[in-house]
């Protein structure tokens, strides 16, 4: 213990280096461990939501609206609890929001009702972005230039793989139950346990709210565009992939893989994209890849697929999809002057939650319209305005300076990008 104390305070070769690297990644376990637990628990309400939703007979666009709701929630959170961290302090804010998203779990099952589930959304989309919010600046105080990188990975991990086994949580009761509402908020409570318990300095370093649209725009435009259509494209799949799944006739545990297919394919995806397009044109990448989703999702149009091939079609959609967030994000930095990045940030997060509050209820209406099909119609269209205008910005305008790709999770908030970006002191 004072070995690596004392290695992280002074460094020393690379053997040693790697050392304090680990000591500062054990010394944040427990927050790590209590971000795991809040990850299955949201990973699996997120479907959950959606399939019992069908099953009690919601219209596709109410249920589009319904989910929906959480980005609303988590835009609202992102732009208010990081003030409260200054006021009340971290501890308390994670307290009290785990508390808060626990209790809107456990009443889904009380009231089921499209308003009041839309409601219930809103608060724990809120309660949400709070946890991320303080459990990124928690990271943020402990790293160093040395060792932020090990740590985004870990946190990277722990958000994309915790969210995917949370969706095969799905099989082990019948969703019309009370059941898995009350495991997902076992899961989110026992999350407080390891971080009220642990001794890490509280954060100082004030988390940006303030931004302007305009000025992200003028500045980065086609980064902004795959912003808001990465979002378009993620909150369509959380919220309605197990609605689609359900629709062709997928069982409750085929449902949760389903939709871990999509996840785990875009946390596969996601450093083999970041190297390309750090070697590579980043805008050519963003093309490529914005031209394969719409590919993939064109193709389970015509092919309607069933088995096996379904499954690889949304891992491959998602393999393509997910990872657009961090692409767009480090497109955006390539051009954003460094001491604007991380407020950046904050504008950056407002245009994703709009996408993601219209995706949902964009192809919710197609799907009421032709069907569960019209899911991968939705999807197919998402990408079509970003590769028409991706194509236009590389035959027209000169290439950026690029920057190293970022590598985020497409729910994370502006500490994120703290802690995704060297500190000037260091």
């Amino acid at each position: 213990m004072l070995r690596r104390f004392f290695v992280s305070e002074i460094g020393g070769c690379d053997g040693v280096q790697k050392v304090s690297e680990r000591g500062v990644v054990a010394s944040v376990l427990p927050l790590f461990l209590g971000l795991t637990l809040l990850m299955v628990g949201n990973g699996l309400l997120g479907s959950l939501l959606g399939l019992r939703a069908d099953l009690e007979g919601f219209p596709t666009v109410v249920i589009g609206v319904v989910m929906s709701m959480y980005y609303v929630g988590f835009l609202l959170g992102s732009l208010t609890i990081p003030r409260r961290l200054i006021t009340v302090g971290h501890i308390r804010v994670f307290a009290g929001l785990a508390a808060l998203a626990s209790a809107t779990a456990l009443t889904y099952s009380l009231l089921v009702a499209p308003l009041a589930w839309g409601l219930l959304r809103l608060v724990f989309g809120l309660a949400m972005s709070g946890l991320y919010v303080t459990v990124e600046s928690w990271l943020n105080e402990r790293a160093s230039n040395e060792t932020r990188g090990r740590l985004l990975s870990v946190y990277m991990l722990v958000v994309t793989f915790g969210l995917g086994f949370g969706q095969l949580l799905l099989g082990i009761d019948n969703p019309l139950n009370a059941t898995l509402f009350i495991v997902v908020g076992i899961l989110i409570s026992l999350a407080v346990v390891p971080v009220a318990l642990i001794r890490i300095p509280v954060p100082s370093e004030t988390i940006p709210v303030k931004f302007s649209i305009a000025a992200l725009v003028r500045v980065a435009p086609l980064g902004v565009v795959a912003v808001v259509l990465s979002g378009f494209a993620d909150g369509a799949i959380v919220a309605l992939g197990a609605v689609y799944a359900t629709g062709v006739g997928m069982e409750p545990g085929l449902v949760g893989a389903f939709m871990a297919a999509s996840i785990v394919g875009g946390a596969i995806s996601q450093y083999p994209l970041g190297y390309l397009s750090d070697r590579f044109a980043r805008r050519r990448v963003v093309l490529v890849v914005a031209t394969g989703a719409v590919v993939v999702a064109t193709v389970a149009v015509a092919v309607n697929p069933t088995g096996l091939w379904l499954f690889v079609l949304a891992a491959a959609y998602g393999s393509l999809a997910f990872p657009m967030y961090s692409l767009a994000v480090s497109m955006i930095n390539d051009v954003m002057p460094p001491h604007q990045l991380v407020a950046a940030a904050a504008g950056i997060i407002f245009v994703y939650a709009i996408g993601s509050i219209v995706g949902p209820i964009a192809v919710s209406v197609l799907m009421q319209i032709v069907g569960p099909v019209g899911y991968f119609w939705g999807l197919a269209v998402a990408f079509v305005p970003l590769v028409t205008y991706a194509l236009a910005r590389i035959i027209f305008t000169a290439r950026p300076k690029q920057r190293r790709f970022i590598n985020l999770p497409h729910r994370s908030s502006t500490a994120a990008a703290m802690l995704a970006e060297p500190s000037e002191e260091e």
